[in-house]
């Protein structure tokens, strides 16, 4: 019987974290500027603040879970008001060249603010397994050693700054340091990796992923 060969493709995309809990923010540029705001707390929030460095209209704003009303619009600040569930999301876009945002804020039914990190980076990894096994069967080859790159370029920072490190670690113990990297395996077995980042102010962020090297590849039937 030839054993089963297994395709693992890893792609992971991370935002960064929150003084609260999670990692609720994230931002990304289309045609537009995109700030996704995600409820990671246990907390029941009624209000979003956000402050941007200029005057700021809103193209178009989402809620996944969320439904919120702009209920201000003054000096490039934004008040929002309404309700969010746990793990909600709520979208606001603006103009590509418009102003960025410096700070943001949950607010709970007493009126309390609780700051979202939208300062530190994005780590983001990825990187690709070919097909393999563990087991023998006619038509196996030996799958190891094996060179997988891995790749950190799509970490990005929400203020638009440049990364100027990026950490790899494994867990058996190894580290290296590159935007992208290649590492030879020589033994099967589970890993997991951490990508760790930094902005020019030294804030850093980072992403987990683990993976399975196989012992031999096979052909296909």
């Amino acid at each position: 019987m030839r054993a089963r060969s297994v395709l693992s493709l890893a792609v992971l995309i991370v935002s960064c974290a929150v003084a609260v809990s999670g990692r609720p923010y994230q931002f990304m540029q289309t045609d537009r500027n995109v700030a996704l705001f995600e409820n990671a707390t246990d907390l029941t929030l009624v209000g979003l603040r956000v402050v941007f460095t200029g005057d700021v209209d809103p193209l178009q704003v989402i809620g996944i879970g969320a439904e919120f009303e702009l209920a201000s619009n003054e000096a490039g600040v934004l008040v929002y008001e309404g309700a969010v569930v746990h793990l909600g999301v709520f979208e606001i876009d603006w103009a590509l060249d418009g102003p960025a945002v410096h700070a943001a804020f949950w607010v709970d039914a007493d009126g309390l603010e609780y700051e979202i990190d939208v300062h530190s980076p994005h780590a983001r990894m990825w990187y690709e397994l070919p097909p393999g096994t563990d087991e023998w069967a006619d038509g196996c080859a030996f799958y190891i050693p094996i060179e997988i790159e891995f790749d950190g370029h799509w970490s990005k920072d929400p203020d638009r700054l440049a990364l100027v490190r990026h950490q790899w670690s494994w867990s058996d113990g190894l580290a290296l340091e590159g935007e992208t990297v290649v590492r030879t395996f020589r033994t099967p077995g589970t890993y997991t990796v951490i990508l760790t980042a930094w902005d020019v102010q030294g804030l850093p962020d980072s992403t987990t992923s683990s993976f399975h090297v196989y012992r031999y590849r096979c052909e296909e039937e």
